[in-house]
């Protein structure tokens, strides 16, 4: 035999197009694509006529924490189609002081992974106001990790100052590493926030004008200035609102360090009366906006302004969303990596006029070269890993909450009908997902140290 795996009848996907063509994968890499393979050549085959196979999909924004660890978080992960994760390592929200060193935090989340992750995960850090980045950069580049997180919200947590923002862009464009901004206003909000809690307890209709789309369009704005004066790369996470993308459009104009904008599945999906609807579980930061926001984000995915898509998946609870009735003191974050293909899938291919090769731009493509793993992942390439997901766009499947993996017990799509999912999914050459089941062995993943791009002169 010849090859492990052969994957044949079906319609490959990159982010150039779709062609006829056949995937042969040998000892975990993808060893030959072609318009013919001969599937008794192999040990095992799979016809995937009639289908669509795709590279393997990166979730490179989630949080494995709350009611999840990244055992749990990656068993969802792989339900919906995902191959591989990059998650934000350790550090919940409020843990912004946790006696540990970021590099040890990050060293023991590794640690955790590769003893029971289901899938290949990278890794980023969050940083905090107590970090130094002179000490934390360059140790956690040479453990592997080269993409930084700094929030200009949550004063008293996690924000940073504009100061502490530059030298963190300062030390990471000379190491090469990518800095990721969470933005919003935050002493704005704390303000916006407080004059609500002072006229009583607000509702899930106060929460989408204490966080403005104005204010985060405004911290865009900052965070693009401070990485264009630093000269860092950087990365605008979960963008929300059509004013953000306006900021993005008008930096990627004129000559500096790369600009990248990522969007998530409910900004897509949903809009600031399905929030209201579902009130506290469907409560994340930046807020679920309104429709015009929502049209804004589609033009984007389908001009190119937004480069990836992330579930920015947590595994909250019900429990864990309670509070004594104040909409301010519902927890952030909300469950979704395991619909996150399936369900922009469906929305994109028959709704919005997104087409698969744009969805593999943003969904594999993109997020294996910013994040330094395209050596190995994004595409189906001979000599590159073996992964990829047979996608069946005509099977039809209505999402129930009690059905899914990981420890979350509720999902904001629930009752959701959607036309197409993963029947498939191969990571390294090993079977992960077959016709809905997780075949794949706890601690089967392995760590993916990113290769950087080098750092300034």
């Amino acid at each position: 035999m010849s090859h492990d795996l052969v994957v044949h009848g079906g319609l490959t996907v990159s982010g150039d197009g779709v062609r006829r063509a056949d995937v042969a994968i040998t000892d975990g890499v993808v060893a030959e694509v072609a318009p013919r393979i001969d599937p008794g050549a192999a040990r095992e085959s799979f016809d995937a006529s009639g289908r669509y196979v795709l590279p393997g999909v990166i979730d490179a924004h989630n949080h494995p924490y709350y009611a999840d660890d990244i055992e749990a978080f990656s068993l969802a992960a792989a339900a919906g189609g995902v191959t591989t994760l990059v998650p934000f390592a350790g550090r919940r929200m409020h843990d912004h002081d946790p006696g540990q060193a970021l590099v040890d935090t990050v060293a023991d989340f590794v640690a955790a992974g590769q003893k029971s992750s289901y899938l290949d995960f990278g890794a980023h850090a969050i940083v905090s106001p107590h970090d130094d980045p002179s000490v934390f950069v360059p140790e956690l580049m040479g453990r592997g990790v080269s993409s930084f997180k700094a929030f200009t919200a949550f004063p008293g947590a996690r924000m940073l100052g504009d100061d502490e923002i530059l030298a963190l862009m300062q030390t990471a464009a000379g190491a090469g590493a990518l800095c990721m901004v969470h933005c919003e206003n935050g002493h704005a909000i704390a303000l916006l926030e407080r004059q609500l809690r002072e006229r009583g307890r607000s509702t899930a209709a106060d929460y989408g004008p204490s966080r403005p789309a104005l204010l985060e369009s405004e911290a865009v704005y900052r965070a693009l200035a401070l990485a264009e004066i630093a000269g860092c790369d950087c990365y605008i996470v979960h963008v929300s609102a059509a004013e953000s993308l306006a900021v993005l459009r008008e930096f990627r104009s004129r000559p500096g360090p790369r600009r990248y904008a990522e969007t998530c599945p409910h900004y897509l999906l949903l809009d600031d009366g399905d929030q209201q609807r579902m009130g506290g579980l469907a409560k994340i930061s930046p807020p679920i906006r309104g429709a015009a926001d929502r049209a804004a984000l589609w033009d984007a995915l389908r001009d190119g302004a937004i480069d990836v898509i992330g579930s920015d998946a947590s595994g909250q609870t019900r429990a864990g969303k309670q509070t004594d009735g104040d909409f301010l003191d519902v927890a952030f974050g909300i469950p979704g990596v395991e619909q996150m293909l399936p369900l922009i899938a469906d929305a994109g291919l028959h709704a919005h006029g997104v087409g698969l090769p744009a969805l593999v731009r943003v969904f594999c493509e993109n997020p294996a070269d910013i994040f330094g793993l395209g050596h190995r992942k994004g595409r189906l390439l001979p000599g590159l890993d073996g992964d990829l997901v047979v996608f069946d766009p005509l099977q039809p499947w209505t999402v129930d909450a009690r059905e899914q993996h990981g420890n979350s017990d509720y999902s904001i799509y629930d009752g959701r009908a959607v036309l197409g999912r993963a029947v498939l999914t191969v990571q390294r050459g090993r079977t992960v997902l077959r016709d809905g089941s997780v075949v794949a062995s706890r601690g089967s993943g392995v760590f993916l140290p990113a290769v950087t791009r080098g750092g300034s002169s």
